[in-house]
């Protein structure tokens, strides 16, 4: 299979060009040449910058391929540029997308039947949900239909394991709150602790798009995660054993952790809004129709993201 992948460099997208590369696919990768990547060989590259007019569709010229997959549609302009430049040059169109379309939560777990945009999120209004990406969607399978070509969204959970900065308590991706840990010091927890957070491994969110790369006959929106989900507290506990600290917690309101925290910065507003919103989600679907299977328990996802930190030195033991 040919398949060119839309920011394929770093993280996820590296993880799905590595496990096609290794079953014998053809793969390339096009991005705007900022971020190298270790790309396995036998990797094409295109260094292409999506946001100029016509650069697409001129590094395209001439090519054309089973199957694309795009990365980074974090809007609904993201997404039409790219599938417009892609017409008649693909067979199919794989787009990651979000499970944060479907914030906030009336039932838990979700499927993909909930509700989603336009929903307010958070007491106070003040955070919208992920419309972003709700509209990426919606264009995706829009052009796709008016292009006559299958279209498959697959929507993770919060991403984890090697490679990346995982999602941290307070809703961004900053070492320095695994380092609070790891040095002894109170971290606070938004209210009591309870909300809920699910994990997908970046290996088992590729292997999705693999699997959906070999049913052509499935389209539509997946939800795509772990087997369940675990409370802010429980990610607390197995952070500290995998740094090898107990945790020293404390719990504070959400209001007041960002009102405290409002000028120094070191609370992700959004994301900590987002974050007290109980993510749980049910991979029924997927499971039926694309056979996938997790195969990181959340427990296993957090020490191999921990372990990867250390490794790189961005959290130190002292």
């Amino acid at each position: 299979m040919n398949v060119l992948i839309i920011g394929g460099s770093r993280f996820l997208g590296l993880e799905v060009a590595r496990q096609l590369i290794a079953r014998g696919d053809s793969v390339t990768v096009a991005n705007r040449g900022q971020t190298q990547g270790d790309l396995p060989e036998g990797v094409s590259r295109l260094t292409v910058d999506i946001s100029q007019a016509g650069a697409l569709e001129t590094a395209l010229e001439g090519k054309t391929f089973d199957a694309a997959i795009h990365m980074i549609a974090m809007t609904g302009d993201r997404a039409r540029v790219v599938i417009e430049a892609l017409e008649g040059k693909i067979g199919r169109y794989l787009q990651c997308g979000s499970v944060g379309i479907y914030a906030p939560l009336s039932r838990v777990p979700a499927d993909e039947t909930h509700p989603t945009h336009p929903r307010d999120v958070g007491p106070d209004g003040h955070f919208v949900g992920f419309t972003d990406k709700q509209a990426s969607d919606e264009e995706a399978f829009r052009l796709g239909e008016a292009q006559g070509v299958p279209v498959t969204i697959l929507r993770p959970s919060a991403i984890i394991g090697a490679g990346d900065v995982p999602l941290d308590l307070w809703g961004a991706r900053s070492p320095a709150c695994f380092q609070r840990i790891i040095d002894g010091e109170v971290l606070s927890l938004p209210n009591d602790g309870r909300a809920l957070i699910q994990f997908v491994h970046v290996a088992d969110m590729a292997a999705s798009f693999v699997l959906a790369l070999d049913r052509p006959e499935v389209t539509g929106g997946f939800n795509i995660t772990s087997e369940y989900a675990v409370t802010l507290t429980y990610y607390a506990q197995l952070l500290g054993e995998a740094v090898g600290r107990r945790p020293r917690i404390e719990y504070v309101p959400m209001m007041e952790l960002i009102d405290r925290y409002a000028e120094s910065g070191k609370v992700n507003e959004r994301g900590l809004r987002f974050l007290c919103e109980h993510m749980c989600f049910t991979i029924e679907k997927a499971r039926r129709e694309l056979g996938y299977e997790p195969q990181w328990s959340p427990e296993a996802a957090v020490a191999d993201s921990v372990n990867w930190m250390l490794e790189q030195g961005l959290i130190v033991r002292r």
